[in-house]
């Protein structure tokens, strides 16, 4: 048997146990400082199926994203979670951002990801009458799904395959034993560590390796807001953008519920003012939605990106999994958006990395 040990049981984390569980030969273990799964980055979330339109060419966000977004609706679709591949419009108020709309599309046909269509502003009134802009680009592959049952699907999927939770872990140490590692957590020896620790991903990689290189944390944190109130949107709502370059905007997402997500920001400042947030929040989102009622949004949640950067700080980095050389230990740094849409595809990026 080959004894494998996951550190972090959030939703990547439970995704590559359930796709490594499937081997027979393989024993999994994963280990959690929680109490329980996906209580960190895996729970604050906006539940968006993204497309992969806008992600850097050539890169794993891309790839991932677009191979996870099949995966996840086959998922649940065969395990019956609530899900809507309701689509996405980017929404353009001027001429540099209708701009960007057609560098959007370009970047999508790139990532062959070609059912995205320009639409002007009649076509977008027609689709969504709420909604004010001059142009729109229309995703119609994006969708919204119940996260939270995804991962205790997940779940349930592993300890049906028998791997083995381990909650309340706080101080692990990892001693190498040539290729093999020792762990003070009942007295495992393990063949393969497999690093989805998150936020602590590479703070564990710097410990466990103190003499290698790895990229620094660039964490953001993201606020949302919500409200009950009946938009009458039926798609997810974006602003325009430059592909490849995240500056701050306010999405709209429908919820699964018949809700509506606002968010995230980007939150430069430590303490959340929720009263200030809630009217930066309601001035930019009724520039494209005038029909929005002050009194009936709400602070939501606020999550981190768990960001990352090797040289210029702000960069936006694509998703860092490697194998460690000379040691069968896997990291896993960066996955923020799209990593929820990309799990699946991630878990089996993952086993191809244990089978080399």
């Amino acid at each position: 048997m080959t004894n494998i040990l996951i550190i972090g049981a959030g939703v990547v984390g439970i995704s590559t146990a359930y796709e490594l569980s499937k081997i027979k030969k393989n024993n999994i273990y994963i280990i959690e400082k929680n109490k329980n799964i996906g209580l960190e980055n895996s729970s604050k979330n906006s539940e968006v199926i993204h497309s992969g339109v806008y992600y850097k060419r050539n890169s794993l966000k891309n790839k991932l994203c677009i191979e996870g977004k099949k995966l996840i609706y086959k998922f649940c679709k065969k395990y019956k979670i609530k899900h809507k591949k309701i689509g996405k419009i980017f929404v353009a108020q001027n001429k540099d951002e209708e701009n960007y709309l057609k560098k959007i599309k370009s970047n999508a046909i790139f990532n062959k990801v070609r059912d995205v269509k320009i639409l002007n502003k009649k076509d977008v009134r027609r689709i969504e009458p709420n909604l004010i802009c001059s142009k729109g680009l229309f995703s119609p592959s994006s969708g919204i799904f119940d996260s939270s049952k995804f991962i205790k699907t997940l779940y349930q999927l592993c300890i049906k395959n028998r791997v083995k939770f381990i909650f309340n872990v706080k101080n692990v140490k990892f001693k190498k034993k040539k290729n093999k590692f020792e762990i003070n957590i009942n007295n495992l020896n393990i063949d393969f560590i497999i690093n989805c620790a998150g936020m602590n991903s590479i703070s564990i990689a710097k410990k466990t390796f103190p003499n290698s290189f790895f990229p620094k944390d660039n964490f953001v944190k993201g606020v949302y807001f919500k409200t009950k109130q009946k938009l009458g949107l039926n798609k997810i709502i974006y602003k325009s953008m430059i592909p490849g370059i995240v500056k701050e905007r306010i999405d709209i997402t429908p919820t699964i519920d018949g809700n509506y997500i606002f968010g995230p920001n980007v939150q430069i400042s430590k303490k959340i003012n929720k009263k200030k947030l809630k009217i930066v929040f309601f001035n930019e989102i009724i520039k494209y939605l005038p029909n929005l009622k002050f009194n009936e949004i709400y602070y939501y949640k606020v999550g981190y990106r768990p960001k990352i950067f090797n040289s210029i700080k702000n960069k936006n980095e694509d998703f860092y999994i490697k194998k460690m050389p000379k040691y069968n230990w896997i990291n896993l740094f960066g996955i923020e958006s799209p990593g929820l849409t990309s799990c699946l595809s991630i878990a089996k990026f993952v086993k191809k990395l244990v089978k080399t």
